[in-house]
């Protein structure tokens, strides 16, 4: 059976989440992006914050938080989230991508650590710092970027 929800520990959405949704941190509550931004979001903090996966049953009781419905325009970046974690040095093992369970659950760990990278932000920076410093890991993208790119016209 296809999975319907993607999950997180409970104690961030009844804890954690419930809270932040009410203080409108960065702008990241219900009424002005969905839950699926958020989750993704999450996601993306963990990678550049180079969390290792973590399952949401090693924080206690997991809760749904995403209809996987709502995940149309994500769903080509968590195959290729898949493919980079485990895929890119096994090429012959490519229809894996195609195992929605395996997706999923990739993405659930990384939402999971990165709820708690975000629960840390909120604890610890306003929302001015937590600006320049996702600003400070853009330009550190963008370097290396462009470092790979003009090593390859050299």
């Amino acid at each position: 059976m296809a999975r319907v929800t993607l999950n997180i520990a409970k104690s961030y959405d009844n804890g954690f989440i419930a809270d932040f949704e009410k203080t409108k941190y960065f702008q990241l509550q219900k009424n002005a992006t969905t839950r699926a931004d958020i989750y993704h979001f999450a996601i993306a903090l963990a990678l550049l914050e180079g969390k290792e996966p973590t399952p949401p049953q090693s924080v206690g009781p997991v809760d749904s938080f995403v209809r996987t419905e709502y995940l149309t325009n994500y769903e080509a970046l968590l195959s290729c989230l898949y493919y980079e974690h485990n895929l890119k040095d096994t090429p012959d093992l490519i229809d894996e991508i195609c195992n929605r369970d395996e997706v999923y659950a990739l993405a659930e760990q990384l939402a999971n650590s990165g709820f708690g990278v975000l629960k840390e932000y909120v604890e610890t920076l306003d929302e001015e710092a937590l600006c320049y410093k996702l600003i400070s890991y853009m330009d550190k993208t963008f370097n290396t970027i462009f470092d790979e790119v003009n090593s390859l016209l050299r």
